[in-house]
């Protein structure tokens, strides 16, 4: 998964978000698995630690990282509350 494709589907799932008018099918969560993200660079994916209670975050998405993950975008629903705090989805930079 690289930044156009992680891109491309935070905003394939806002604009479904907003078509189907549901808070749940927003963007929740940005999953990697370590031993790809330990790989990554900034220039990969440019993401920021907001603090130790919010998380790191690329365009307002959480990213969870963790050996058990897949790499993979998730809407709200379906990542269980673990990207929460949720914020809007930030534009492309």
């Amino acid at each position: 998964m690289n930044r156009a494709e992680i891109d491309d589907m935070l905003d394939a799932i806002a604009a479904e978000a907003a078509q189907a008018g549901d808070e749940a099918l927003k963007p929740g969560a940005i999953t990697f698995n370590s031993g790809t993200w330990v790989k990554m660079s900034l220039a990969d994916l440019p993401t920021t630690c907001v603090n130790t209670i919010v998380g790191i975050r690329y365009r307002g998405v959480s990213v969870l990282i963790s050996s058990q993950h897949e790499n993979k975008v998730l809407n709200r629903r379906e990542d269980g509350g673990a990207g929460a705090p949720y914020f809007d989805l930030e534009p492309r930079a």
